[in-house]
């Protein structure tokens, strides 16, 4: 496949999985209420289960490869990028380096958390 027509995929599906994360957002905060992040849970978990099913059928073939990218890069990442964050975790912990796996969990939240602070100071003038 053409690099284009991939970077055109993948664009695309980005923009159809952050319409629905908008739309899982929204729906959540109009049945839950806005007092807790449920739509953001949903879709970090929602996220982080296709994920998985989509690398898992990826593997055997049952998703062809140029397809892909367009669902994990583009779809998901649009949805969530927290499902590639739990992805590559749960990649280090089966792939027998759990000290590795605890320090890229703790740094980037830690890291995200201090960035946010950050960002908000910065913003704030």
């Amino acid at each position: 496949m053409p690099v284009i027509i991939n970077a055109l995929l993948v664009g695309a599906a980005g923009a159809i999985g952050t319409l629905l994360r908008a739309g899982c957002t929204t729906l959540a905060t109009k049945l839950l209420g806005p007092g807790f992040p449920w739509g953001t849970i949903f879709v970090n978990v929602a996220g982080s289960f296709a994920f998985g099913a989509v690398f898992a059928l990826a593997r055997t073939r049952a998703i062809p490869a140029e397809q892909e990218a367009a669902l994990l890069v583009g779809l998901l990442g649009g949805f969530t990028t927290y499902s590639s964050f739990a992805f590559q975790s749960a990649e280090l912990l089966s792939g027998g380096r759990p000290a590795q796996a605890l320090a890229y969990m703790v740094a980037t939240n830690a890291l995200g958390l201090v960035a946010v602070w950050a960002g908000l100071r910065v913003g704030q003038g």
